[in-house]
């Protein structure tokens, strides 16, 4: 006479470690409890399954950051700031001791006569400042 299991064993398991045991018992046609009767008698057997479940679950899980990590980054960050700082000021001193050293400009106006920036006539030597008939016809005519 074969006994009917009567007891019952509450097991906790991971999301991926029931999604496992679930898909071996349909796998093999058997009901969960029958699965793991099964894995008990012959324990090497689902061992590889349960270890594959468990890096599944480590993979899946989130992860924290480190704190050793985040405090190092942020002296990073501090130290990077306190740099670009630092060359900041160092610039604008230096500026203005430049500034400085070479006195005050005086701005002296143009004399159109002796001081024109734009010279009136080109490499070929055409005077650029006389106009010919050709620049009158293009202006009335809408032509460039």
């Amino acid at each position: 006479m074969t006994t009917k299991p009567s007891e019952r064993i509450v097991v906790f398991v991971t999301p991926a470690q029931k999604l496992a045991i679930t898909s071996t018992a349909d796998t093999l046609g058997v009901s969960v409890s029958e699965l793991m009767r099964r894995a008990i008698l012959s324990f090497n057997a689902t061992s590889e399954q349960v270890k594959a479940a468990s890096l599944v679950d480590r993979l899946r899980a989130p992860k924290t950051p480190d704190p050793l990590n985040v405090a190092l980054r942020q002296v990073a960050e501090r130290a990077a700031a306190r740099e670009a700082r630092d060359a900041a000021q160092v610039a604008k001193v230096a500026s203005k001791r430049t500034l400085a050293a070479e006195g005050p400009k005086s701005l002296t106006p143009l004399d159109p006569e002796t001081d024109d920036v734009l010279p009136q006539t080109c490499d070929s030597g055409d005077d650029l400042g006389a106009s010919d008939e050709s620049d009158e016809d293009a202006s009335f005519s809408g032509r460039s």
